[in-house]
């Protein structure tokens, strides 16, 4: 019964040690997407604000 009892024990190790190793990597998962997104909305922050520089200097290319 002792042997029985002691490969349970073991058993529940292996399936915390598996949802915490799953858990670490699944938030490892969210903050890389996380900084993607990021990384993507300050791409075409910038990109706006090129496109507002070039309309600009095309309007002052106009002008002379």
């Amino acid at each position: 019964m002792e042997y029985i009892e002691n490969i349970a024990k073991r058993a529940i190790k292996i399936a915390i040690i598996s949802c915490v190793i799953t858990t670490i990597f699944a938030f490892i998962s969210l903050w890389i997407m996380l900084n993607q997104i990021t990384a993507t909305a300050n791409l075409v922050k910038e990109h706006r604000e090129l496109q507002k520089k070039v309309e600009l200097l095309e309007q002052n290319q106009k002008v002379e």
